[in-house]
């Protein structure tokens, strides 16, 4: 297993309930509160920020025409250091911050964008993506990597990891065929994160990686795929009804399995599946087919071979027959 899974508990009704075995190497250490911890991890990451410096001037030109590898180095001659990064006091590249809260308590990530990919998606922080990436410690030492394209479901990774992959949007066009069953990816996302172990495994130990240890993510973003884990019609991003990226606090019929692990949602006699609706519009020309309210865009494909092109959506329509503003998928009584 990949360290940067986290262990948690997964529902396939379908199969049964199954759960994510914990590494037989990983262990806990009595826990340091949250609101604790984080400002200790912060001040270690701004250290690091402030004492460290990456090669930016490999990423002058874009988009990039090779690969280029993120490096940093305690020694940065005429180079800016991370930190000023943060302040934003050059041009070309500046570290954003994102708040991510953990029972209560803000954590800060700090991404450094090199690129955000030109592509038109971004994965939701439940989706499937394709990557690449290596995660280290502050001290730079290496702990996990994947230095050729993987899929890796981002419900199933820890929350900084998700949150940061989130950011950056997929490649661009369509990639080459090198003929040697690999792919080269144009104009893809490229960042590096630094995260507080709240966000990563906070008081467990998973290998080399020891409790309460602060971590960088070197990402490569090339593609995405929605992902709706119950293959119940409904998208598991749909299934997040609270809308603060926690899957597992989402039960509306309070059986125990969150939404996004069970195939009727309301506990009524219909399955989630039956009740909700996919459509077609077929339209020929430039102009977007017309979507009611209540509707949702969940594909697109244009035909560009025939002249006007013809364009095919296909809508997913989330019914509400007793018209109460409750989906009939969530509404027991519908």
């Amino acid at each position: 297993m990949n360290i940067i899974f986290k262990s948690t508990l997964l529902f396939f009704v379908i199969v049964g309930l199954l759960s994510c075995q914990k590494d037989d190497s990983t262990t806990t250490t009595p826990s340091i509160p949250y609101w604790q911890l984080a400002p200790i991890d912060d001040a270690k990451i701004i250290d690091f920020l402030s004492t460290n410096y990456f090669n930016e001037e490999d990423f002058a030109t874009q988009p990039f025409t090779s690969e280029i590898e993120f490096s940093i180095d305690s020694l940065g001659g005429t180079r800016t250091l991370l930190f000023d990064y943060v302040n934003n006091v050059i041009n070309n590249f500046t570290i954003e911050t994102k708040l991510i809260y953990v029972e209560g308590v803000a954590h800060t990530l700090y991404i450094l964008k090199i690129a955000q990919g030109l592509g038109v998606e971004q994965p939701k922080f439940c989706d499937e993506a394709l990557l690449s990436y290596e995660g280290m410690t502050l001290q730079k030492d290496i702990f996990d990597n994947a230095l050729n394209p993987v899929k890796l479901d981002l419900a199933s990774t820890v929350k900084g990891f998700s949150e940061s992959v989130s950011e950056f949007n997929i490649a661009a066009g369509i990639p080459t065929d090198n003929g040697d069953g690999t792919f080269t990816y144009h104009d893809y996302g490229v960042g590096v994160v630094f995260m507080p172990s709240g966000l990563g495994y906070y008081s467990g130990s998973a290998g080399s990686i020891s409790a309460y240890t602060p971590l960088i993510f070197k990402l490569k973003v090339y593609g995405t795929t929605e992902l709706d884990h119950d293959g119940d019609g409904v998208p598991t991003y749909v299934e997040d009804l609270n809308g603060d990226h926690y899957l597992n606090n989402d039960d509306t019929d309070l059986d125990g399995i969150p939404n996004y692990g069970d195939t009727n949602d309301d506990n009524d006699p219909v399955l989630t599946r039956n009740e909700v609706i996919n459509t077609y519009v077929i339209n020929v020309g430039d102009s977007d087919p017309i979507i009611i309210s209540g509707e949702v865009e969940i594909d697109r494909v244009v035909n560009t071979n025939v002249v006007p092109n013809t364009i095919t959506i296909t809508r997913r329509i989330y019914k509400d027959t007793d018209l109460d503003g409750i989906p009939d998928y969530l509404d027991a009584d519908s």
